[in-house]
């Protein structure tokens, strides 16, 4: 009996960490992903394009198409996803993270439209519009259902003069779920679902001499946890010196619950519980980064970011869950014992370091930062919390890109930061993950995938750590000049162990995920292609039989 109330508590709090760490923004906080946007903002200066060039080039897209099948999506149920940026919908949360965009949403496999060289012209477009036809058996209560889902893909630029432009790059469309009866995706309807690419964006350049500053607006949708977030901010970059040169970065981080409070079921359709809602919350940061930049291969800087968390505190944002009644947890009798979210709390969250980047030649690209972060919280975000209200913590990052021939690339990225975490108001993670992608013949493309990921939160009744691991592995051929067919396979492993010594030691959940995938894509032209696509998910845990669901597809995609 103990033993079992426990195994139900460590599950019920996995299932608060899985549904509702999604509903709350990340942006700034996360040093590591933080200077990558930093980077990324300062190469939109013809000065520092250089900074933001990917070594991999085309190989990057080779590389993100070899873990798509793992990438956390609304219609895929995979369970692979970081921990550490468990509360950041700024874009798909997979465990690779690296050659991220985010003002761009051609990334993580979504083939970026062919621009068209010999266009001159102030005002250049590319469209393209994708529809795809999907069954997939998990929906409507694992009783499957068919799934429509246009998207119109849109790359603009206008050059108002030569020192200004303007240009949107996005992805946006939609999911209608037949009879749908079991996901939400709004408040207003459980038919259809708006789909936004990670990285949609309306952004503003203007190069002042030594001044180049940015104004953009990024849109960010996680339809699975019913959440929309909107990104506005202005960023300057001035060149000090020749050498020496400042960026400086504003961001209102503004996030919506877009789906409210609804039902949930089980297998047979029965009512069970209700999804909680999620936290409408503010984010108003601030991040630098100041570069020197030498005569040779190497640059060095200092790098940071002041954040102030504020989300809604109104008491729409409770939920009831997960009862047991008259059961004994640990040295305590609970009875009538529930989670119930309490009102969230404001949030201070600062991070510091400096940092060294190495262009060993042009195709090895090498980073190293150090620093320190500083998190205060007003409150628990969730109860029976023994939280430590205040926090300092060390972080490092380490990056490596390298194009090792024209045949093969490689990438790996490791560190240890804290990040935001509604559950524990924070969790400390250290991280790896690496790629490698190599034509192995003629047509012929092999990619391998790897990721561990440790996370601990210390201070709470429920104190749990979290070791994820995982590989992906991918597999492509061109058939003909037309034709080709790929083939996919993906492992990942999830484990969580209590950590309360009131608790027994050997309270553990262990979740684990079997996807495999395979395709013929069909191009009939330059801007026209189809491809038939089939995967399959097989999770089993500790705690419940052996789960499994299927997808078949079939998209069309036309640029024009």
């Amino acid at each position: 009996m103990k033993h079992g109330l426990q195994k139900l508590a460590l599950t019920t709090l996995s299932l608060i960490i899985l549904d509702t760490d999604f509903a709350q923004a990340q942006l700034s906080i996360s040093p590591s992903m933080n200077a990558q946007f930093l980077t990324e903002l300062r190469a939109r200066s013809p000065k520092h394009a250089d900074e933001g060039r990917d070594v991999l080039g085309a190989d990057r897209q080779i590389l993100e198409k070899g873990r798509a099948l793992s990438r956390p999506e609304l219609f895929s149920f995979t369970d692979q996803y970081t921990h550490r940026l468990s509360s950041d919908i700024t874009g798909f949360n997979s465990q690779y993270q690296m050659g991220r965009k985010y003002l761009s949403p051609f990334y993580h496999g979504v083939l970026a439209l062919e621009e068209d060289a010999s266009d001159k012209s102030a005002f250049q477009s590319n469209f393209a519009l994708q529809q795809t036809f999907e069954y997939n058996s998990g929906v409507n209560a694992d009783k499957g259902g068919v799934i429509f889902s246009p998207m119109l893909l849109a790359d603009v630029r206008y050059q108002i003069s030569p020192n200004q432009s303007i240009s949107f790059k996005g992805g946006i469309g939609l999911s209608w779920i037949g009879d749908n009866d079991g996901l939400y995706g709004s408040d207003f309807t459980n038919e259809f679902f708006l789909n936004v690419l990670p990285g949609t964006s309306l952004t503003y350049d203007l190069e002042l001499g030594a001044l180049h500053v940015t104004v953009y607006d990024r849109v960010s949708v996680k339809p699975n946890v019913g959440m929309l977030q909107n990104d506005a901010g202005i960023a300057g970059t001035l060149a000090l010196t020749d050498q020496l040169s400042w960026t400086v970065n504003y961001n209102f981080s503004k996030t919506y619950d877009i789906d409210g409070t609804h039902a949930y079921y089980d297998l047979g359709g029965n009512f069970v519980d209700r999804y909680r809602p999620g936290y409408d919350a503010d984010i108003h940061s601030v991040s630098s980064m100041l570069v020197f930049q030498s005569k040779g291969s190497w640059s060095a800087g200092l790098e940071g970011a002041l954040n102030w968390y504020k989300p809604d505190d109104s008491p729409n944002a409770r939920y009831d869950s997960q009862f047991v009644n008259g059961g004994v947890l640990g040295n305590q009798a609970f009875y009538g014992f529930g989670f119930i979210t309490p009102q969230a709390k404001d949030a201070f969250l600062a991070s510091a370091g400096a940092f060294v980047q190495m262009m060993i030649n042009k195709d090895i690209r090498l980073r190293i930062a150090a620093g320190y972060q500083h998190q205060s919280f007003s409150g628990p975000f969730q109860v029976f919390q023994r939280v430590n209200f205040e926090t300092s913590q060390p972080y490092y990052s380490l990056s490596l890109s390298q194009k090792i021939n024209y045949l093969t690339s490689q990438e790996l990225s490791a560190g240890y930061e804290t990040n935001l975490q509604r559950a524990f108001n924070n969790v400390s993670s250290h991280f790896v993950n690496y790629g490698i992608t190599r034509q192995v013949w003629k047509g012929g493309q092999l990619t391998g995938s790897g990721y561990f990921e440790y996370s601990d939160s210390i201070e709470t009744f429920f104190a749990q750590n979290t070791t994820s691991y995982g590989f992906d592995l991918h597999f492509s051929q061109r058939l003909t000049e037309k034709l080709s067919a790929s083939l996919a396979y993906s492992y990942s492993n999830t484990g969580f162990r209590n950590l309360n010594p009131d608790l027994l030691e050997s309270s553990t959940l262990n979740c684990r995920q079997h996807m495999a995938g395979l395709s013929l894509a069909y191009a009939f032209s330059a801007k026209t292609q189809a491809q038939l696509g089939w995967q399959g998910f097989f999770s089993d845990d500790d705690s419940q039989p052996p789960q499994d669901h299927h997808r078949v597809s079939l998209s069309m995609r036309v640029q024009f």
